[in-house]
């Protein structure tokens, strides 16, 4: 299974050839790799918990993210070529396949439909938001499917915008200065903003829109009446109203003449390119082509009474609260906070309850003047004690507030108007921003709810939610084949193979993991609640048993918890966001994993269909190659120093950088002299208790000795041949690759064991022994149990076993790497003994309490 020697070290040893330049070179890209495969792990997770749908972002996001991915997977493939000598070359295939379809989907830009140049508010819909933006569509669905009061009035659609710029021929040069300014330069961007602005109000509006919109005015006073009526226009961006950053960032003109209305239907359109508006879309990372504006325009309400109201209290979403404000006049005082509102808490549908709260008493309002415009005045004496609403007036709210919450499936954010005959008008109805669920979870439910036994308390949360079911714990792989649908997997360790049954799982607890990890990414990826680090989830769940998983607070539940249950429904704050449709889509090419099992034949550079694949390939592969490394360089003497030391064996030390202090010259090294954090733990394991001595031999463990030395062909004649070849300590700070080479046992021991946890690993190589094949195998068997005790994942063939960890932090690691150390020294030449399998299991037992006496691992 595992060739210790390379025939191509053994010609370089006869050159006296030395590979120190080059194992530097080649560990230096191993760090590398391991350094970007954690970055981009950690971006992953990040990515997939916006995902979620409870955090409010932009597209920008979306953009840089994904850039932070592709350029760490694109390092990870060239420091592992390195590091490979080129074997891996054809990684850069599935790469460019992926990367070339993500970008491709980051790069679809909005479409504009062809429609026509204005479209009756009543016609429109949360359908039509690429055609009446975000704002106009979902008041026009108010209007069109729920038969709410808005006022009358039309859009000017984003076919309308596109035909006014080309018309004007300035699309180019607004490409261009939205491309080229500095939005971290104010001046910069100020100038360029007002450059901008005058292309747009200084164009000329094509013949047929301007008589397509005075004609849509024209239907709009028929229908209310008043052929001098007074308007509002409105911006209605595609983005807003959908996407929080937008809010308030362009134009309105309210109570505007009729003569004013083009001059003010160009204002709204410049309106995009302000400074505020112009950076935010820059920095957003939008195109040109998706600022395409729609623009409202809409009766003026004469409003005796305007406010806000929202569907939830942000403060406490689960509650069934209503928040409404009111001032007297326009409702523009409300929303930009110039004056005190009245506000009104309304809780409880069937016997609702009203709590007023003043702020202040409102002395001024803002009213609409008779040529067109607004001012401000006084509030008249006989309004300044008075409550804006009455009661009845506010459940009437209430009730609409209720209305839309219900219809649009989440919390409503809305701004409306009471005129002068108390009649209520609905100005704007869009998707209430609200806090992330773990943001509020402390308010929403108990932590702990009464009556109900907590069976694990604590751990790592890689993805938050609830999940319930029976115990179905997973020891081995084999066990996943009756893996059942709806279970709770419970494992040890988090390995990337378990990740086949997540599809299945309605929940994942594990003793030890890491949240950056495969099984962790994939469990985000289908949204499986988990809970790592519990420690003893294994020896508490047992098979069967019926848990809820609280992957908000960390707990398992004997039982099925229903209050933890109902109170974990998806907040669905991003529902609408395309930058939330743009990411989901991205991690779909993204993060799924189907290179779980290394061993498959598909755990190729072929078997790589996506970025995760590869990553997943990449560090696998990555410590193979680091194993084969050492195993394949010669070090000449120049570039070594002899270990002194106590321990029977020699050692000849090759310090890569900063493992032995500082001063330290001359062709020797003392032990107490090297500082790399593995190598002290292995040494510590070495030393902490003294070698008993060969065990004794009886006259059949002579003879099978004497039999393997000489006969065994299980034995390879070349290693029979080189079995007194240098023992090697490859050091740094943080790592150590140590090779112990006796008589014909052999062990390799790698480890890097730093301040990150993700980078960390241990692998441990055992083989050989010079008794016949049935005692070696026995001794290997014995091994290998001993390292299993201590969490190493085993992998035995023959005679030789490879043991391995990763992603544990440090103190974790360095207590296993005491043990492999009292390992390699303890278990010399017992092969000799293993002639059956109580004396196999007296070892076992001897060198187990061995263990437990100087190292702290709790079992």
């Amino acid at each position: 299974m595992f060739d210790f020697f390379s025939k191509r070290r053994q010609q370089k040893a006869l050159r006296d050839e030395d590979d120190k330049a080059l194992f530097i070179e080649r560990y230096t890209a191993f760090r590398e790799l391991l350094k970007n495969n954690n970055k981009v792990l950690m971006t992953m997770a990040d990515m997939q918990e916006k995902a979620s749908g409870a955090f409010v972002f932009d597209r920008a996001y979306v953009h840089s993210s994904y850039d932070a991915v592709s350029d760490g997977v694109k390092r990870i493939i060239d420091n592992l070529n390195v590091l490979g000598n080129e074997k891996y070359k054809a990684l850069i295939h599935p790469f460019q396949k992926s990367d070339k379809a993500i970008r491709k989907h980051l790069a679809a830009e909005v479409a504009i439909p062809k429609t026509d140049y204005v479209i009756p508010l009543k016609e429109l819909g949360k359908q039509t938001v690429a055609s009446a933006g975000g704002k106009l569509a979902y008041l026009g669905e108010l209007a069109g499917v729920l038969g709410l009061a808005v006022p009358p009035g039309f859009v000017v659609t984003t076919y309308a915008y596109q035909s006014f710029i080309k018309h004007n021929q300035i699309r180019d040069v607004l490409n261009e200065k939205t491309s080229k300014v500095d939005i971290r330069n104010y001046d910069e961007l100020t100038a360029t903003s007002q450059e901008m602005q005058e292309l747009v109000r200084n164009g000329q509006i094509p013949a047929d829109l301007e008589t397509a919109i005075l004609d849509a005015y024209r239907d709009t006073c028929e229908r209310a009446g008043n052929e001098n009526l007074k308007i509002s226009v409105r911006s209605s961006a595609i983005h807003e109203d959908i996407m929080a950053s937008f809010a308030g960032q362009y134009e309105t003109a309210l109570n505007t003449p009729a003569e004013d209305l083009l001059t003010q239907y160009k204002n709204v359109l410049a309106s995009q390119f302000t400074p505020r508006a112009l950076f935010y879309y820059k920095d957003k990372g939008f195109h040109v082509d998706e600022m395409a504006m729609a623009v409202g325009v809409l009766a003026m309400v004469e409003s005796k009474v305007s406010g806000i109201m929202y569907s939830r209290d942000p403060g406490s979403p689960r509650d069934d609260v209503i928040l409404i404000n009111a001032v007297w006049g326009l409702g523009a005082y409300a929303v930009g906070g110039v004056v005190p509102t009245d506000n009104y808490r309304v809780s409880g549908n069937s016997e609702p309850k009203i709590i007023r709260e003043e702020t202040g008493r409102q002395e001024v309002m803002l009213v609409g003047k008779p040529e067109g415009g607004t001012h401000e005045i006084p509030v008249p004496k006989e309004w300044l004690e008075k409550p804006c609403l009455s009661n009845e007036q506010i459940l009437e709210l209430a009730s609409y507030a209720r209305k839309l919450e219900t219809h649009f499936g989440q919390p409503q954010d809305m701004e409306w108007a009471m005129d002068q005959e108390s009649r209520f008008y609905l100005l704007q109805s869009r998707q209430l921003r609200l806090p992330s669920a773990g943001a509020l979870a402390e308010e929403e439910r108990s932590r702990v709810p009464k009556g109900y036994k907590i069976l694990l308390e604590g751990g790592t949360i890689a993805c938050s939610g609830v999940g319930a079911g029976p115990v179905y714990v997973v020891n081995r792989e084999e066990d996943l084949a009756d893996f059942p649908e709806g279970g709770v997997l419970v494992v040890r360790h988090t390995h990337p193979e378990f990740a086949v049954v997540l599809e299945k799982a309605s929940a994942v607890v594990s003793d030890i993991g890491t949240v950056l990890g495969h099984l962790a990414t994939v469990a985000r990826e289908y949204n499986v609640p988990a809970i790592f680090n519990t420690d003893r989830a294994t020896k508490i769940l047992k098979t069967g048993m019926q848990v809820t998983v609280d992957a908000g607070y960390a707990n398992v539940y004997e039982g099925i918890v229903e209050e933890v249950l109902k109170s974990t429904k998806a907040d669905d704050a991003s529902k609408a966001s395309p930058a939330l449709e743009q990411l989901q889509g991205v991690l779909q090419m993204i993060t799924p994993l189907n290179l779980t099992d290394p061993r498959s034949p598909d755990f190729t550079p072929k078997g790589c269909e996506t970025l995760h694949d590869i990553t997943r390939f990449a560090h696998e592969v990555s410590l193979q190659a680091m194993f084969d490394l050492s195993k394949e360089s010669h070090f000449a003497e120049r570039s070594t120093k002899q270990l002194v030391c106590e321990v029977p064996m020699q050692w000849w030390v090759i310090d890569l950088e900063d493992g032995i202090k500082k001063g330290v010259t001359g062709k020797k090294v003392r032990s107490d002299e090297i500082v790399s954090i593995p190598f002290r733990a292995i040494w510590e394991g070495m030393t902490a208790l003294p070698w008993k001595g060969p065990p004794p031999v009886d006259t059949k463990g002579f003879l099978s000795i004497m039999f393997g030395a000489t006969m065994d062909p299980s034995i390879d004649p070349s290693v029979r041949k080189r079995f007194a070849d240098k023992n090697y300590i490859i050091l740094s700070k943080h790592f150590c690759n140590l090779n112990s080479r006796l008589g014909f046992h052999f062990s390799t021991t790698e480890a890097y064991v730093g301040d990150n946890p993700n980078e960390n690993y241990v692998s441990f190589i055992f083989k050989g022994g010079a008794a016949d094949a049935d005692r070696r195998v026995r001794r290997v068997q014995f091994v290998g149990k001993l390292v299993e005790e201590f969490d190493f994942r085993i992998e035995i063939k023959d005679d030789s076993l490879l043991a391995r960890l990763e992603g544990h932090d440090q103190d974790y690691l360095t207590e296993r790497l005491k043990v492999l150390g009292h390992i390699i020294i303890h278990t010399r030449q017992l092969d000799m003994v293993m002639f059956n399998d109580s004396m196999v299991n007296w070892y076992y037992q001897d060198l187990l309490k061995g263990i437990e006496s100087f190292v702290k691992i709790p079992r």
